[in-house]
């Protein structure tokens, strides 16, 4: 039996409060309206926002989240009276209480900015007014602030364990000395948590800036740059590295900073808020939080536990130069508007989601506590925030890749993870131009850009490509250094020319790790010769299974509905290719070719006709090959990564995978497990074809054990075993959720536009 709303006592707890009005939730809903539960909606939707780069792109998947939010707040029990209440307000405040950390976490995690906005959007859309979310945090107690005196920021730089030899603060650091004018500015770097715990109780700060590295992201970018057995510090004492990331749902939100011995500590949240505290001797007016996923406990706890009497943190993941450019109009505006943080904050989003790929963030979260709350609504009718004003020529912001699988360029990737332009004192008529050279021997590979300085800022990270010509692809058989030469030019005269080393794997070299393994898919070659002679071989065998001498690979044709009998037609196709592959191939195991690296993850892959060639292959080698053939009889292929493995998997129906993308179907409800000291980073997806984490991992056993989804060992081809042992293999293999990596679909990616690289082979 269902519970009602009315019994869930967190719901109870929290208010919708707009000007002159305060709408309770956890009502009984409206007849017909199925009730729904805060801890349930919470992880679901939780979920389906960070899986969000799967169905963004669908406008179908995208206009359904409207009715799916609008039916979760009508589950809270609020009318359409109160929805049409809430629209029309010029800003909300979502209020509830704080006891522990552990008490009402469902509340402080559920995304509110984006169903508030989704579930009210029918109602803005006649007049395109906007609504602000902020959130009210009530504290046990109250906060011991006091007005601004001495007008001091206290900015955190925290790149612990190496991580600084990777990560530069210096645009940052530039960016708040601008904005700040007369506010003191002091830093602290790479503090251990007593040393933070000090520093704060000794100079007291107003304002605390965070930057660095939320836990979880701070140990994945750690991993790539330690030794393997490198120990970090934690909460539950010292532990390998290898050993808490392999339960990545188990490392707490919070910051990581320097361990007493000099390497990294993770932090968690309610410990910071204990160090920015200084052990309940100081609460700061505002804390902001440079991190990615700092908003559903870090901020809140910081402000729950009365360490600051506001924090901003962000929801998950966001683009570096974003973040700066935001909290570089939040003191900008902080400073004019007297100190009226709501007032700042509307401000400075109001601006930052004017960017581009502001669009694709599920946004960024304000925690207040009294007197904070009552500004909120006395703000009129706030405009956007623009930069101050400088005094300086227009400035180019550029971080370039230091390698690049060759597969990068082949799809149009990034060759800078950022470059920004700003245009400082250029006037809004004048010319700008940005030009970028990719050197690669007697070869030249650019770029340019030419346009008015008519906006004060100009992202570009998304646009700089370079062609490649063939000559260029047929020389990379071995990784090579090259010169990247990025220039920027105001009205034909030139302000900065930098030169950047790049090292530019071959093209057939593969580095598996969280930042190149997107880049797997176009490693499946469908139009390999190798790969249509294996299709062209397993014909005899796709009539003798199907019992039909006229049966062919029709793919899902052979399956108008989802039948368990019409998808049986698509297993046998399957099938067939695993027998040609099997009787016909004759395959043996082999070891990865050299990758001349000292990274584990650098790997040359071969391709089907080096492996029919060889008659022999690595797993990822014939997963790969397997993966070819699904794609080449449009039987939709996935490739499943594990710890030192990777098997292929295909769809058994296109609905499956239609419903998998749209994030809707068997599989995405109950994908997150809820917990007050559970991370919110574990289940990110950045990229709409891999799935990351524990979260996906158990989605695709949901799917698995449904019957949607078929996993199939294919190192089971050089044990001359049956395809269906080789599934029951498959599925075993996927038994762990601490060997599970990731999950890449292939006909997502090729939606996406990662094609097949140019390394097809003859025939042997």
């Amino acid at each position: 039996m269902s519970k009602t709303a009315g019994t869930d006592p967190v719901l109870a707890r929290i208010s919708l409060v707009i000007p002159g009005r305060t709408i309770a939730l956890g009502g009984q809903p409206e007849e017909g309206v199925p009730v729904c539960r805060l801890d349930t909606e919470a992880m679901r939707w939780t979920y389906v926002l960070r899986a969000r780069e799967r169905w963004l792109s669908s406008s179908d998947a995208s206009n359904s989240r409207e009715e799916q939010a609008n039916r979760t707040l009508k589950g809270f029990g609020l009318k359409d009276a109160d929805l049409e209440a809430l629209a029309r307000a010029p800003r909300v405040v979502v209020r509830m209480p704080y006891a522990s950390e552990r008490e009402g976490w469902q509340g402080r995690i559920f995304p509110w900015e984006y169903l508030l906005a989704k579930a009210t959007r029918r109602y803005r859309n006649v007049d395109n007014h906007r609504v602000t979310v902020m959130r009210e945090v009530v504290p046990k107690a109250p906060a011991r602030w006091k007005k601004p005196g001495q007008r001091s920021l206290l900015y955190v730089q925290s790149a612990p364990g190496g991580l600084r030899q990777t990560w530069d603060f210096s645009a940052e650091t530039k960016r708040l000395k601008r904005a700040l004018g007369d506010i003191q500015l002091m830093e602290l770097k790479d503090p251990s948590w007593q040393q933070l715990h000090d520093v704060v109780k000794a100079h007291q700060p107003d304002l605390i800036h965070l930057s660095g590295f939320d836990n979880l992201a701070g140990l994945k970018a750690l991993r790539d740059l330690v030794p393997d057995g490198e120990v970090v510090e934690a909460e539950f004492g010292p532990m390998q590295l290898d050993d808490v990331l392999a339960k990545e749902a188990s490392v707490p939100d919070g910051m990581l900073l320097a361990s007493e011995s000099g390497g990294a500590a993770v932090v968690g949240a309610q410990r910071l808020a204990e160090a920015l505290g200084a052990g309940g001797e100081h609460c700061a007016y505002f804390v902001s939080l440079s991190l990615e996923n700092s908003a559903a406990r870090t901020a809140a706890l910081i402000v729950a536990e009365r360490a600051a009497l506001s924090a901003v943190g962000f929801q998950d993941a966001v683009e570096d130069q974003l973040a700066d450019f935001f909290f570089e109009l939040v003191y900008g505006q902080l400073d004019q508007a007297v100190w009226n943080l709501p007032l700042a904050f509307e401000s400075a989003w109001l601006r930052a989601r004017k960017e581009p790929r502001a669009t694709r963030a599920t946004g960024v979260t304000l925690w207040m506590g009294a007197p904070l709350n009552e500004a909120a609504f006395t703000l009129g009718e706030p405009a956007a925030a623009e930069l101050r004003e400088a005094d300086t020529p227009p400035r180019l912001l550029a971080k370039p890749e230091k390698e690049l699988n060759y597969a990068v360029l082949h799809n149009n990737g990034r060759l800078f993870s950022e470059i920004v332009v700003e245009r400082g004192n250029a006037g809004p008529e004048d010319g700008l131009s940005v030009d970028v050279e990719l050197q690669l021997g007697p070869e030249q590979a650019s770029w340019r850009k030419r346009f008015v300085a008519s906006e004060t800022r100009f992202d570009l990270s998304n646009e700089v490509h370079v062609p490649l010509t063939a000559a260029l692809m047929r020389s990379l058989q071995e990784a090579v250094n090259s010169t990247l030469m990025v220039q920027l030019s105001h009205n034909d005269k030139v302000l900065t020319r930098d030169s950047h080393r790049l090292r530019l794997l071959p093209v057939d070299q593969w580095r598996d790790n969280d930042k190149d393994g997107q880049w797997l898919p176009s490693f499946v070659l469908p139009r390999d010769p190798a790969v249509v002679s294996a299709v062209e071989l397993a014909q005899r065998y796709v009539r003798i299974l199907r019992d039909n001498p006229s049966a062919g690979f029709e793919g899902y044709q052979a399956a108008p509905s989802t039948d368990e009998e019409q998808l049986r037609e698509v297993d046998l196709q399957v099938q067939a290719i695993w027998a040609a592959l099997l009787h016909e191939w004759r395959l043996g195991y082999i070891n990865p070719p050299p990758s001349y690296s000292s990274k584990l993850d650098s790997q040359r892959l071969r391709t089907p006709s080096t492996i029919l060639g060889a008659r022999a292959g690595t797993c990822i080698d014939l997963a790969l090959l397997f993966a070819a053939c699904l794609e080449l009889i449009d039987v939709y292929p996935v490739i499943f990564l594990l710890n030192g493995h990777a098997l292929p998997g295909y769809w058994r129906h296109s609905s499956f995978q239609a419903d998998y993308l749209a994030v809707s179907g068997d599989g995405a409800h109950g994908a997150m497990a809820g917990a007050a000291d559970r991370n919110s980073s574990a289940s990110l997806q950045r990229y709409a074809w891999q799935a990351i984490g524990n979260a996906p991992y158990r989605e695709v056993r949901q799917l698995i054990r449904a019957r949607r989804l078929v996993p199939i060992e294919t190192v089971r081809l050089t044990e001359h075993c049956g395809f269906v042992e080789a599934v029951e293999a498959g599925i075993d293999a996927l038994s762990e959720a601490e060997d599970f990596h990731s999950v890449l679909d292939i006909v997502t990616a090729r939606m996406s536009g990662i094609t097949p690289l140019p390394i097809v082979e003859e025939r042997p």
